[in-house]
């Protein structure tokens, strides 16, 4: 955790830049009904939708998803490749749902807005393999409710997750299918983890009562794994008004990347504490920190120097 006391600048952490401004906030925002986004009215396809959605995922070539690989069925590849390490072997070897996912492409995580097919192979009581395909994407279709639309599948997530007593642990992502034989040899204690560091400054430094401070928040991830969304959490309370201006967004970290947030905050009596706190962003695959026990980065600005000294409470 770092706290830098001095003057804004303008330099470019890294790829990922937000904003927010904020000049009066309240500690409560309500949210306008006309706010929601479109993709929470997509209703999920019937049954034989969603298993022809599925078919068509488990009939595309494994060569279509890494052109390394056969042009056999994935289904078919799965099978060869996978049933001599299951320790106990099924009829069905790879478990298939429909689930919605996120679209990476977007600058928010739009949970909803497309629909993935999740394949799970049971290796043993300790190791997963899961297959994580797009299928179909919602589309908005004025004057009518939006609908889930199939497109071509496309592989979004290949990852080895480990287990205790059915409770998910960890992950290691698979960067093409190709590679996931060789990478189930690779023992647990060496799967990479992510590490956040992050960094919070302000302009002008030492706020007078009444001014508008611009805060710069910058997220690093530096450990050697990357992650699909660093959920991320910012805190500015006010003095002294009770007050807590509060935002959240999710960039995607690759590992040695960062992001940056910027925004200005109305402090009426000049005085505020900045909390960021950065976590991944764990839905069904769970990303292991480095160290899951770090506190959020504190910032006191206006306040006296002492109150930043690392260590204090």
């Amino acid at each position: 955790m770092i706290v830098r006391r001095g003057r804004y600048t303008r330099t470019v952490f890294g790829t990922a830049i937000a904003a927010f401004v904020i000049a009066g906030a309240t500690s409560t925002i309500a949210q306008d009904v006309r706010d929601v986004p479109w993709w929470h009215e997509l209703e999920m396809p019937d049954g034989p939708t969603q298993a022809s959605f599925l078919e068509t995922a488990q009939a595309m070539p494994a060569s279509a998803f890494d052109p390394q690989l056969p042009a056999i069925p994935l289904e078919r590849w799965l099978w060869l490749t996978l049933a001599p390490v299951v320790e106990v072997l099924h009829p069905q070897l790879v478990e298939w749902r429909v689930n919605t996912c996120l679209d990476p492409r977007s600058e928010i995580p739009d949970l909803g807005s497309q629909l993935c097919a999740e394949g799970t192979v049971r290796l043993s009581a300790e190791r997963n393999v899961r297959i994580v395909i797009t299928i179909a994407e919602g589309v908005r279709n004025p004057p009518g409710r939006p609908q889930y639309l199939p497109t071509g599948p496309s592989l979004r997530d290949v990852y080895i997750e480990r287990l205790k007593e059915s409770r998910r642990l960890d992950s290691l992502d698979v960067p093409t299918l190709g590679g996931l034989p060789q990478l189930l040899k690779v023992p647990f204690e060496k799967w990479p983890a992510v590490n956040f560091e992050s960094t919070i400054t302000w302009d002008p430094p030492n706020p007078a009562p009444g001014d508008t401070v611009r805060f710069s928040i910058s997220i690093r991830n530096t450990g050697p794994r990357s992650v699909d969304r660093a959920l991320v959490n910012i805190m500015i309370g006010r003095c002294c008004d009770n007050v807590t201006v509060r935002h959240e967004y999710a960039p995607r970290l690759v590992a040695g990347q960062s992001a940056r947030i910027d925004g200005a905050v109305l402090l009426p009596e000049g005085r505020a504490i900045a909390t960021v706190s950065v976590k991944p962003l764990q839905r069904d695959k769970v990303v292991r920190e480095s160290d899951p026990d770090k506190r959020p980065t504190e910032a006191f600005v206006g306040y006296p120097p002492s109150m930043g000294q690392p260590g204090r409470p």
